[in-house]
């Protein structure tokens, strides 16, 4: 028998009062997949994010995650469950070190998580927060307050902030969002060198950044899948371009 897939969402909606922020969307994403969710702002790709991490449950539809029908559980027990995210709004600890903040995610996961009992250096979260680090390419600024660190450098610790419980899957809310054209390659490459078998969902507005990590995409609008396909298909689709035209957006 096959395996389920990472992801199943099926006919999923999302409505706030009068408005359907997410409208009937249907697609899987398979185990060890790049799947990214692009469209322009607007388009509900947030609100869909938000659906499936367990911020706000569908109002209609199913999720699940693994096989497990996860629709109707809290955000935290989703994270139990193997959920990784990062998040638009930094949650970073501005004060502490690079260290310091992988040591609070790595300890968040473990039972009596808020005891902020100063680790020994030989503690086995302390050299997981070291390892991190280092798959975030943040090991020579482990010393250094998160409030000294220049915007990319913050991205990379938020991508290691996620992978600190070792999820099975990752969701990244627009990662590039604010990265000056310098910064973005470093974070692509941290991207592309994540392990193969950790499962991640993009969402993005910006193809550039999308479309060469991308096994699969999924393009959005007014809350509606538009197309599923592949990264070169939907460069070249015409509806994807009137999409990112048609609301003044470009290419970059």
């Amino acid at each position: 028998m096959s395996q389920s897939p990472a992801i199943e969402l099926k006919n999923v909606g999302r409505r706030f009062g009068a408005l359907q922020a997410v409208r009937d969307v249907t697609f899987d994403v398979a185990r060890g997949e790049r799947h990214a969710v692009l469209g322009p702002n607007g388009a509900g790709k947030t609100t869909l994010f938000n659906t499936i991490c367990g911020d706000f449950p569908p109002t209609a539809g199913s999720i699940k995650l693994f096989g497990e029908e996860i629709s109707h559980i809290p955000a935290h027990r989703r994270a139990r469950r193997g959920i990784g995210r990062t998040y638009q709004q930094s949650l970073l600890f501005d004060g502490l070190s690079v260290r310091d903040n992988l040591f609070v995610a790595v300890r968040g996961v473990q039972p009596n998580r808020f005891s902020f009992l100063v680790p020994r250096r030989d503690d086995a979260f302390l050299a997981k927060a070291r390892e991190v680090a280092e798959r975030v390419r943040l090991s020579h600024v482990l010393d250094i307050a998160v409030g000294d660190l220049s915007h990319g450098q913050r991205r990379q610790l938020e991508v290691g902030m996620a992978l600190a419980s070792d999820p099975k899957l990752l969701m990244l809310d627009e990662p590039a969002a604010g990265l000056s054209p310098v910064e973005r390659p470093e974070l692509s490459k941290l991207l592309k060198d994540l392990p193969r078998d950790l499962t991640i969902v993009l969402i993005e507005h910006d193809m550039d950044v999308a479309l060469p990590f991308a096994d699969l995409v999924t393009v959005m609008k007014d809350g509606a899948v538009v197309v599923s396909d592949t990264p070169d298909r939907i460069q070249d689709d015409p509806v994807v371009h009137e999409i990112y035209l048609g609301h003044g957006g470009h290419k970059h």
